[in-house]
């Protein structure tokens, strides 16, 4: 599965200037607990060490690309599908039976579960 590029990365690859490649460093010390946090952080969601300090530094959106993450979108899509599915059957009966009332109420359980997830887990 490709990955997206983050928006730091898209940046880079539009504008092909020589001051847009990465030359400068900086340093900064760390307690190896925090450095191990980090790494563990940026594994977890599947990002370079490096990357994962630019975007904290920079105050972006820290995407995540675990592989939980991943089955959970895949899972997603699924229940787009079965919303189409219960949408077709509701329109072609002319009503609402009350197995789609009760799984259109999970499907928008999980889609809240997955927005506060989501949107949690951004600065961490």
């Amino acid at each position: 599965m490709n990955r997206k590029p983050s928006a730091l990365q898209n940046n880079r690859r539009r504008n092909n200037n020589q001051e847009e490649n990465l030359t400068e460093r900086i340093t900064f010390r760390l307690t190896s607990a925090e450095r191990n946090q980090l790494v563990k952080k940026a594994k977890d969601r599947g990002l370079k060490l490096s990357l994962l300090c630019r975007l904290i530094v920079m105050r972006r959106k820290i995407p995540d690309h675990s592989p939980q993450t991943r089955q959970w979108l895949r899972d997603l899509i699924g229940m787009k599908n079965n919303i189409n599915q219960i949408a077709r059957h509701t329109n072609t009966i002319k009503g609402f039976d009350g197995w789609a009332e009760d799984a259109l109420q999970f499907i928008a359980s999980e889609v809240d579960k997955a927005k506060n997830i989501l949107t949690n887990s951004n600065y961490e």
